[in-house]
Formats: structure tokens, sequence, C-alpha cells
């Protein structure tokens, strides 16, 4: 059985000194990028995400956080203003202060940052990767060791959607984590087990 889990998509665009920053995420952008993420979930889960509501914001970061990007600290203040609604929120950035916050997700206040991407496959990717932490998945190469002769458990990681590095446009899930996600405390909300 399907599961369907609402989104909003809250797209931010930053102000400093008093005029708005350059922004490049579009309603239509956002749609399709979230509409490809639930797509390559759905395949994979049997769990969608349909798009519940769209809105543009615009907000200066508070003191602390920088100005002019997206940073650890404007991450927790957006996800604290622009709280989840009964499913999942995702907030749309231009731009963030470091690659790793380009994506970034707390399973417990089940909302997700997404940084501008071009390239509509690799951000939808990034976007489903976020929702998997979401619905509970963790990365896969979390325990990762450094050192030689991991070489093949290193090709399976990059072959997996929950992998904390580049994902291949094929990205899979194991079963375990099919069942992990389906019975996760956000997709038993909307029916799971």
């Amino acid at each position: 059985m399907a599961i369907t889990i609402p989104a909003d998509l809250t797209i931010v665009t930053l102000r400093s000194g008093g005029r708005a920053l350059a922004q490049r995420w579009t309603e239509a952008y956002a749609s399709s990028v979230l509409q490809q993420a639930s797509d390559l979930l759905r395949a994979r889960t049997n769990i969608e995400f349909s798009r519940a509501t769209l809105e543009q914001v615009v907000e200066e970061m508070p003191a602390g956080a920088a100005a002019e990007t997206v940073d650890e600290a404007g991450y927790h203040f957006l996800a604290a203003t622009y709280k989840a609604g009964n499913g999942v929120r995702a907030l749309l950035v231009d731009r963030v202060s470091r690659p790793e916050l380009g994506g970034q997700s707390r399973q417990q206040t089940r909302v997700c940052l997404i940084a501008y991407g071009s390239d509509v496959a690799a951000t939808s990717r990034m976007m489903a990767h976020e929702l998997g932490h979401l619905l509970a998945l963790p990365h896969v190469d979390s325990g990762r060791r450094p050192g030689p002769g991991q070489e093949s458990q290193i090709a399976a990681w990059m072959r997996n959607l929950m992998y904390s590095g580049a994902l291949n446009p094929a990205a899979e899930l194991t079963q375990t984590q099919v069942q992990a996600a389906r019975s996760s405390p956000l997709a038993r909300r909307f029916g799971g087990r």
C-alpha cells in the first residue's frame, strides 16, 4: 500500500542590508524537484511526497548567522521559523555556507534544507536523500573506517541513496532500508507500519 506524505515547500530568499539577494528557485523548479524526488522514493519504498503548499518568503538572518548565505545557525533559525505542517517542510535556499549544508535535515523537526542546484536530477536526488533522513534512514557509510580493503563495500555504498557523498543516478535502497522507512515514525503517521 502506498504511503502519501504532504510536503510544504518554502522558497527562502535572503535579505541583507535592506535588499533581497539573488534567488534561483522558482515555483515550477521547486515543484519539479519535489516530483522527481517523490517518484524516486515511490519507486523504491512505495512512499511518495505530495506538494501540500508552496510559499515564497524573504528573510533576514538573525545576529550570529551569516547574512548572505545559509549557515548552520541560519538553518536552525529557518527550521524554527518555518515549521513542518502536517507532514514535512523543505526549505529551498539559493546558497549555503558549506557543501554539507546543501542538504540538511532534522528528523525530530521534519524539516530539510535544500540548496539550489542547476541540475534538476541531481537536486532531486539530494531532496530524496534528505527526505530519506526524515524517514529515519541514516547514512549507509556512517561507520566507515579509513584505510584500504574496503573497495567493494565503498562501491556498494556509492550506489545507495543514503550514501553521504555524491548520489548515483540509479541510487537504490536495500530491503532493510525500505522496511525501516516504511515503519519510521513519519511513515506510520500516514499509514505505514
